[in-house]
């Protein structure tokens, strides 16, 4: 089974691994392998439209329309696949020159991204956060949702909430608004909802949420 890497303070490991990892904000860290229907890129406060082949540089936003997607491939071979009306921003892409081991970080700031993620070497980390929870993980497939201004099912004061479904592989789910809840780990066929500051629900079958919703997408 492949190992986790264990989430403990999400502040203090951020700042860690920040000092660890040496970037370069002006470098592509991938580049643009699919898209369709109309996406946005907003980069240093200036948007535009990107294309098949561009560039995604550290902090790039990437903004789906309804009925739109976009792929895109980073360098260490890791696919960000993100559905219709959602958006994300590429927070950290690094090299650890001392022990060649990729540190990726992905920020979905709404909607839905589905991540494949090929099997890493040497420490190599990805990372999935939202406005409520983080993903840990090593090698894997698995799917994200982030959901604001709509009731979580069965919390109905909770207008933000994450869902997280694994399809191979093992991921630890944490939230980050409530350091006392513990972390919940899926392995495939399973997902997870963390609904405002409650702590990550069990394992469930796949399929008991939105993430398997027709046209969620």
């Amino acid at each position: 089974m492949q190992r986790l890497t264990c989430l403990f303070i999400v502040a203090a490991f951020l700042t860690e691994v920040a000092l660890a990892y040496a970037a370069t904000d002006s470098k592509p860290v991938g580049s643009v392998t699919s898209l369709a229907g109309t996406v946005e890129l907003e980069r240093d406060g200036r948007k535009s439209t990107p294309g098949r082949s561009s560039g995604v540089l550290l902090n790039d936003v990437f903004t789906t329309e309804r009925s739109s997607s976009i792929t895109i491939t980073l360098a260490g071979g890791s696919e960000l696949q993100v559905g219709q009306s959602s958006s994300i921003r590429i927070d950290k892409d690094t090299l650890n020159t001392t022990t060649g081991a990729h540190l990726t970080i992905v920020r979905l700031l709404s909607g839905k991204l589905h991540s494949i993620i090929p099997s890493l070497v040497t420490g190599g980390n990805f990372f999935v956060r939202t406005g409520n929870a983080i993903c840990g993980v090593r090698g894997t497939e698995f799917e994200t949702a982030y959901i604001e201004g709509k009731p979580c099912p069965g919390f109905p004061d909770c207008l933000r909430y994450t869902d997280v479904g694994v399809y191979k592989g093992v991921v630890e789910v944490r939230s980050v608004t409530n350091s006392q809840a513990p972390p919940v780990q899926l392995s495939g066929g399973y997902e997870t909802t963390v609904p405002c500051e409650v702590p990550p629900s069990s394992p469930s079958p796949l399929g008991a949420t939105e993430l398997e919703i027709p046209g969620y997408h």
